[in-house]
């Protein structure tokens, strides 16, 4: 449901009959879900128009299995890079080699852990229609079709034993467009009274252990009076390499009470006590005062596919608390993944 201006001054209403707990959960509710709305609103109706660039590419996707909560794919790009894929509601990890990709035909050898080599038929498919108005630039190009060979997989830990021999193949090219911004839209009327009730923290640690570059990120919307009634969501991600294969697994989930609480603001030092459901275990405390670099320190872990207990503390950890209004700390999510 919609959040209004209702669900934002909720707290006001100590006498309005609901039960106090009933009160305050309804208010971290619709505060939170209309501080995403708030992050997601575009720039304010005094940007001046601009244009935007989307490059062009190809991708190549043969979605090999679906296992009850998995869907099991290949997948190609402009680069000559295979890539092998588990992807589940919450949860994923990708293997990824240098191949052979011509018009006809993928050979990937991915070591020990499994191979792909495999031709295909493609049938074209209608183009788009013409791009009128705001973008310019030739529609993208379809075509779909089958494959015959070997994808085959069975000595990965964590995932599902593959060996296929056919199945559909999709291939899009897309094209170079260039397309005016859209007109921007007013922030929403809760904006302002969201930014004096609820602030946001973004949390991001990066980290090198057992031979993985580790990333844990937390985007977090509190009450400002009481910063242990929070919401949002975290995940963790973990690269690694074995010879020519690159390996990433990825977790990720909401959060609620007490699992990312910062301290009131002011206070010093400022910390972030950490402790997230599962697949997490174990805590983490981060530390900051003026004229010191932050701490991070405990055990926290997590439970990635094919690989339990990563560490995500550490003597190669770091951490870095973006903190401020309802909207403000938006840079840090989009920062690339290291």
């Amino acid at each position: 449901m919609k959040p209004t201006a209702a669900d934002a001054g909720c707290c006001r209403l100590p006498k309005s009959g609901c039960p106090w707990w009933k009160v305050r959960q309804r208010c971290l509710t619709g505060l939170i879900f209309a501080a995403a709305l708030a992050v997601l609103a575009p720039a304010g109706a005094d940007a001046k128009p601009a244009y935007e660039v989307h490059p062009g590419g190809l991708q190549l996707i043969l979605p090999v299995e679906k296992r009850s909560d998995s869907i099991i794919s290949v997948s190609i790009n402009g680069r000559q890079r295979v890539k092998y894929a588990v992807e589940g509601p919450s949860s994923a990890i990708e293997y990824s080699t240098r191949g052979r990709v011509n018009s006809r035909r993928i050979v990937a050898d991915f070591g020990a852990l499994g191979r792909i080599d495999v031709r295909w038929h493609l049938v074209p498919q209608p183009p788009d229609p013409p791009h009128r108005g705001r973008c310019k630039g030739r529609a993208p190009l379809y075509q779909h079709g089958v494959y015959r060979g070997i994808i085959d997989f069975p000595r990965m830990p964590g995932v599902p034993e593959i060996s296929t021999r056919s199945g559909h193949v999709y291939f899009e090219r897309r094209f170079r467009q260039v397309c005016r911004r859209r007109p921007p839209r007013p922030k929403p009327a809760l904006y302002p009274k969201l930014t004096r009730k609820v602030e946001e923290g973004v949390l991001i640690v990066n980290g090198k252990g057992e031979g993985r570059t580790v990333r844990l990120w937390a985007t977090i919307f509190a009450l400002r009076q009481s910063p242990a009634y929070s919401g949002g969501t975290c995940g963790a991600t973990a690269y690694e390499r074995r010879g020519g294969v690159r390996i990433a697994r990825r977790t990720g989930r909401f959060f609620y009470h007490n699992s990312f609480v910062m301290s009131r603001r002011g206070k010093r030092p400022e910390t972030v006590e950490v402790e997230p459901p599962k697949p997490f275990a174990g805590h983490a405390i981060y530390s900051h005062s003026p004229g010191s670099p932050p701490s991070w320190t405990d055990d926290l872990r997590v439970d990635l596919p094919g690989a339990d207990g990563v560490p995500l503390t550490g003597p190669g950890f770091s951490a870095v608390l973006c903190r401020g209004r309802v909207g403000s700390c938006l840079w840090k999510r989009l920062q690339p993944e290291s």
